[in-house]
């Protein structure tokens, strides 16, 4: 029996239930950050669970335009694994641009609630999810999002090139 993870903060359904809700999803669109931050908006791909993943993740400054972008397979590992190591990797590119305000955005619901909470269920990502943590008080400014896939095609579209076996820098 799996056991519930209290605090969990779920996207609630927008409107009249999920009719109203898959059109608000259908109609989710990506947004630039504010001045002065960049966006990294970050996807893992799986093709199966356990099965081949990739990652994808995308860095755009506050006009919109990509600025950085990376996408390559890492193997055959889980869908929660991928998610927190892909975050991992868009956080330490920012680093390395010497990145001081953060605007992180992904579609996984379980990654972006275990970064905002500090724990994950799953105590064999929770190593991975206190490196993230470690990285994200490095920024003097940082803010996390949930977004719908339907908002975050760039990354999905870079996650299944990885999967696919295609290296993007």
């Amino acid at each position: 029996m799996k056991g519930i993870w209290e605090g969990l903060s779920i996207p609630p359904f927008i409107g009249d239930g999920p009719e109203a809700n898959l059109r608000k999803r259908v109609a989710c669109k990506w947004h630039p950050p504010g001045k002065g931050w960049l966006k990294l908006n970050f996807d893992g791909a799986s093709r199966g669970n356990p099965r081949v993943v990739g990652i994808g993740c995308s860095i755009h400054n506050w006009e919109g335009k990509e600025i950085f972008l990376r996408a390559h397979p890492i193997g055959i590992k889980t869908n929660n694994w991928v998610e927190l190591v892909t975050l991992l990797e868009g956080l330490n590119l920012c680093k390395k641009m010497g990145v001081k305000n953060l605007d992180i955005e992904g579609d996984s619901t379980i990654t972006i609630n275990a970064l905002r909470k500090g724990s994950i269920p799953n105590w064999r990502l929770n190593s991975l999810l206190t490196w993230a943590i470690e990285l994200c008080k490095g920024y003097e400014r940082f803010m996390i999002n949930h977004i719908y896939r339907e908002g975050n095609k760039r990354a999905h579209e870079l996650a299944n090139l990885g999967a696919d076996d295609i290296h993007l820098p």
